[in-house]
């Protein structure tokens, strides 16, 4: 549109110094404002580009490296009261709630687990023994909630892969950018994610593998998706739903920092989030 305004202008001192008697000052004064004006408009567009904030994913900008897993350093039963989200990610290990087992059985027989082991429910399929998990999100942010978990071999294809989850704490169901793979599979119900809601799908079949998992909302099966706030603690807890499903650790990722063909990288190799001090 500015060049369109300038190309006027200049057919506009053609016409006006074929028509009038007028000192060429006059016509070099005209010309000095509105080049004068096409800057400024040119500087604030710059200035509001510089300030825009960005996507990261969208923006093409480089992802956050989590530090990795030295297979040679023995794990650790670090059970925080509060884990601390950083650079948009946590990660912890399953067997690392202060909660009670209960009718969750610690085993480390399932091949490929993370950590000192992993949890088994072993209860019945209406739901029992709660697995509490609090963390401190740094970092506001929609953030998607996956688990690394596994079912046993030569089931069914729809068995043994649920459990219940439930948030709290202050947040709303978390929409993504339009520009992000898979941004339609947001939640939209924030009612559903803080209450116990069957959170189903395995990453792995006889072993642990991928991190997965999505909400049955009947209907619709969303991912579960959340709107953290800064300096915010929430509480996580999963319910034991159908037997045999057992986890090995949680993730939970800023959908606008990391993108999802490298979930499964660091849902598998990144450490465990550390402890609020």
């Amino acid at each position: 549109m500015k060049y369109t305004r300038l190309l006027l202008l200049l057919l506009f001192v053609i016409v006006f110094s074929c028509s009038t008697s007028n000192d060429d000052t006059d016509i070099i004064e005209i010309i000095t404002l509105e080049e004068e004006e096409i800057i400024e408009e040119e500087e604030e567009e710059e200035e509001e580009e510089s300030t825009k904030i960005g996507i990261a994913i969208c923006d093409g900008d480089v992802q956050p490296t989590p530090e990795y897993i030295d297979d040679t350093i023995t794990p650790t039963d670090n059970k925080c009261d509060v884990f601390l989200e950083e650079n948009g990610l946590l990660i912890f290990e399953a067997e690392n709630t202060k909660s009670d087992f209960n009718k969750w059985i610690y085993e480390s027989s399932i091949p490929n687990y993370r950590g000192t082991g992993y949890l088994r429910y072993k209860g019945p399929f209406t739901g029992s023994s709660p697995l509490v998990y609090k963390f401190k999100i740094q970092n506001a942010g929609i953030y998607r909630f996956m688990i690394r978990s596994s079912k046993p071999d030569g089931v069914a294809q729809d068995a043994n892969n649920d459990c219940f989850i439930k948030m709290e704490g202050d947040f709303v169901a978390g929409e993504m950018n339009a520009c992000l793979k898979n941004y339609d599979r947001n939640s939209t119900n924030t009612n559903a994610l803080k209450k116990d809601t069957k959170f189903f799908g395995t990453g792995g079949i006889g072993e642990f593998k991928n991190a997965a998992g999505q909400l049955d909302l009947h209907s619709v099966k969303p991912w579960a998706t959340y709107s953290f706030k800064a300096g915010e603690t929430y509480r996580l807890t999963i319910t034991g739903r159908s037997s045999e499903f057992s986890i090995d650790r949680i993730l939970i990722v800023d959908l606008n920092k990391y993108d999802y063909a490298n979930y499964n990288k660091y849902a598998n190799n990144a450490v465990q989030s550390s402890c609020v001090e």
